[in-house]
């Protein structure tokens, strides 16, 4: 017999301990010269940047099928969004 689920946090509220992870990481990357910095690490670790890149582009996108989801991936210049209907 399954009980339903009582006390814990609320569904979707995020773990108070990955939110300190990441405003520290946040923190660190401004600390060490934020996106120029990276920039300049990228360019010269092409390969290794690739690979961080890769691992952020989703692998499964669900949605309704009466309302798609719209995704587009750009690389090089600057993505400008467009609007869809």
């Amino acid at each position: 017999m399954t009980r339903p689920k009582t006390g814990g946090r609320q569904k979707g509220t995020p773990n108070v301990l990955t939110t300190s992870f990441k405003t520290a990481v946040v923190l660190a990357f401004e600390g060490i010269g934020g996106h120029r910095t990276f920039q300049k690490w990228a360019k010269e670790n092409q390969t290794d940047f690739y690979k961080i890149a890769a691992r952020l582009i989703p692998t499964e996108v669900v949605g309704d099928p009466d309302r798609p989801v719209a995704l587009k991936v750009t690389f090089g210049g600057r993505y400008k969004p467009t609007e869809t209907t």
